[in-house]
């Protein structure tokens, strides 16, 4: 499946909820990422027509929720471009519901580290966490023994709303069946893993 820059705008406005009166503002945020040469490959100059498949709408779409939760855009794009591949294939797992082969558990939770002062500290406390959990496992990070694997500053990112959400977004604003998207998506997700 192809999208247009319009319907990817669209998609996401539809998905954030931005108030039409925010919308040249929201673009601008876009247009940033396009700055940053982000997603790579999309970017084919000004007056080019370029048609944009599920990747980089999901990596758009994450860098969005990154900025959602108070990242900066360099260090979400920044943080998208490191592990690209971990997100692309955690976002197909959930899309084909993949369950972890060794005790059968849904694993939909992203946890990334976006601390925009992980720069100002020494070099050796840069953990750089991109996993994605169980809700077991997450229950063991909350809970009252407190798993110290994952330290703040983190953000879970719940990769089935993240999922929904640019769903809706494509099924209220570009043409087709829902059922053709989710096949597209499915074969998409296949083969990303």
């Amino acid at each position: 499946m192809e999208f247009t820059y319009a319907e990817i705008l669209d998609i996401l406005v539809t998905k954030h909820n931005i108030a039409n009166s925010k919308q040249v503002a929201f673009r601008g945020r876009l247009q940033h990422f396009q700055r940053l040469g982000f997603p790579e490959g999309a970017n084919t100059g000004k007056g080019n027509t370029v048609s944009y498949s599920w990747r980089e709408l999901f990596l758009i779409g994450m860098a969005l929720d990154c900025l959602e939760i108070g990242s900066t855009p360099d260090r979400s794009v920044n943080e998208i471009v490191k592990f690209e591949d971990v997100f692309l294939s955690a976002v197909a797992s959930v899309a084909i519901g993949n369950k972890n082969e060794e005790n059968k558990e849904f694993k939909c939770f992203l946890i990334v580290e976006l601390s925009n002062l992980m720069s100002l500290k020494e070099e050796a406390d840069w953990s750089q966490i991109v996993k994605l959990l169980s809700h077991h496992d997450l229950m063991q990070i909350l809970s009252s023994e407190g798993l110290d694997a994952h330290r703040s500053p983190y953000a879970l990112i719940d990769l089935r709303q993240f999922l929904a959400a640019i769903l809706n977004g494509i099924f209220n604003c570009v043409a087709g069946s829902k059922k053709t998207v989710v096949t597209d998506l499915k074969v998409w997700a296949r083969e990303q893993l």
